[in-house]
């Protein structure tokens, strides 16, 4: 938050100059007001643009990998391309908490993130494979395939038995190019969302109408996120949960992934490096106390998070405190913070 002062000494300002004043909030002294433009443009430049590039490079990477892999296989080609999964697949649960614009389209989330993962319709896909996965035409044909993410990380650690994993057998096969296929067609869908959120970028210097309504859908998506994270991801609706419950179990990366997606949760909320969040915005009209107490439901959810072990199978009771902290913050969101933000969360 670097355009602002620190917030202790903001408090503090704020303390002194209004202790015997009438209790209406005003902007403490140094902080220029931010408007909604410049809080949408920041919000774009700082969190969703960087999110969307993370994805790309992530997915591109994991493409390389995946081809190498099958060019010359290797217990250390395998290692290096189930790293690469993780790394993409966290670059993908931190924009999904957060989902908006291009990136809440039906279609984009059934191509990266199918739930739960149809190892039947896998299987029929995998004997359609091109001969050249990488071919302009095969990633045109790749946008209609809805296994994603999670069909690469069945290939590349199996049911949660790696050794076991298809793509553990050294040799080359239609499995193998199946994954690049997957994997390059993931990294020509995260271009393609880049190109869109510049569009979006540039629109927001010409459209005076569009920023409240962009804030509006942002504040919504953040506390979608937060109710996913404490719902379906810690598979609270499951009286005795099992491990295909959660996302992201055959690697072993549920908690991982719950972390992931609530750090772009804060990132929006209170503002990423260089850029403002919608902490600024309230705090440059006084709302001090409001800014607080998202503060502390941002770290109790934090805490109940990093609690979390491995297994999440086993830990019902830190599951349970998660949830209730989670829960706790999208209650938060959608009523004492978007009433401060004069922000109606959206349908």
């Amino acid at each position: 938050m670097p355009r602002f002062a620190p917030i202790a000494a903001v408090l503090l300002s704020a303390v002194l100059a209004h202790a015997n004043e009438a209790p209406t909030p005003t902007p403490a002294p140094g902080l220029p007001r931010l408007t909604p433009p410049e809080l949408a443009i920041s919000l774009t430049e700082t969190v969703y643009l960087p999110a969307q590039v993370s994805l790309l490079e992530h997915h591109g990477r994991l493409a390389g990998k995946l081809a190498a892999l099958c060019e010359t296989p290797s217990p250390e080609r395998l290692a290096a391309a189930r790293e690469a999964w993780i790394a993409a697949d966290q670059s993908w649960r931190r924009l999904d908490s957060v989902r908006m614009g291009p990136s809440r389209q039906d279609e984009t989330v059934q191509q990266f993130d199918p739930w739960p993962l149809d190892l039947a319709a896998l299987r029929a896909a995998m004997d359609k494979v091109p001969d050249d996965p990488t071919s302009p035409q095969a990633l045109a044909q790749s946008r209609e395939l809805k296994q994603g993410l999670p069909a690469l990380e069945y290939l590349l650690f199996g049911n949660a038995e790696p050794t076991k994993a298809p793509l553990a057998a050294k040799k080359i096969d239609a499995t193998c190019r199946f994954s690049v296929w997957v994997a390059a067609g993931l990294a020509r869908r995260a271009q393609e969302l880049i190109y869109e959120w510049q569009g979006i970028r540039r629109g927001l210097n010409y459209d005076l109408s569009y920023p409240r309504p962009f804030l509006s859908e942002s504040l919504t998506r953040a506390h979608a996120g937060v109710k996913e994270l404490s719902g379906w991801k810690l598979a609270t609706s499951v009286s005795k949960p099992a491990r295909q419950d959660f996302p992201d179990w055959r690697s072993g990366q549920s908690r991982q992934s719950i972390s992931a997606g609530l750090d772009t949760v804060e990132r929006v909320l209170l503002g990423a490096a260089g850029g403002a969040g919608f902490e600024e915005f309230l705090l440059t009209r006084g709302k001090h106390e409001v800014v607080d107490e998202l503060k502390a439901k941002l770290a109790q959810a934090r805490i109940a998070v990093a609690a979390l072990p491995d297994d999440l199978v086993k830990a019902a009771a830190e599951r349970k405190q998660a949830s209730q902290r989670l829960t706790e913050l999208a209650d938060f969101i959608a009523g004492p913070f978007a009433e401060a933000l004069a922000l109606p969360l959206q349908k």
